[in-house]
């Protein structure tokens, strides 16, 4: 009878042993999720002011006829600038936002602008919401995008 029990205990104390290091594992799985948006954001000059200068004149000939020569929107067509357009991207990455460029802008030739093209009018877009200039252009690889939050305000 006292083999058993020794038995019993060594396999309660194993089975202890793996629930214990399996809640460690989902309790430090969950750490990685809090540390990936502690990365850059839209406040952290992630475009340069000469790319943003060429995203104003690209768009003035793509985008203007549109969302109007001050960013503002008409009708069922959205403002690129102000509260609004924002608060609509707040928590998202500038890869959702960039890829929705790329796939669907200009309205009436989607598609038809390079990543490049897209990425310096993304820039000026940025600029004119008051974000930060950088040093370097604004990248435009999809995973590098996809890194960067879009907040609406800065962070204090």
């Amino acid at each position: 009878m006292r083999s058993r029990c020794i038995r019993f205990r060594c396999r309660s104390r194993r089975t202890n042993r793996i629930a214990f290091a399996t809640v460690i594992v989902i309790a430090s799985s969950s750490i990685p999720v809090a540390v990936a948006w502690a990365g850059p954001s839209v406040w952290d000059g992630v475009y340069s002011a000469a790319q943003a200068k060429r995203g104003q004149a690209l768009y003035a000939k793509a985008c203007a006829s549109c969302h109007k020569e001050e960013l503002e929107g008409h009708g069922p067509t959205p403002s690129l600038a102000g509260p609004e357009f924002r608060d609509r991207w707040d928590g998202q990455t500038l890869g959702d936002l960039f890829e929705k460029m790329q796939a669907t802008m200009p309205g009436d030739h989607p598609g038809s602008l390079s990543r490049e093209e897209n990425g310096a009018i993304l820039a000026f877009i940025l600029r004119s919401n008051e974000m930060p200039v950088g040093e370097t252009d604004l990248r435009t690889e999809s995973d590098w995008l996809a890194k960067i939050l879009f907040k609406a305000a800065k962070s204090e």
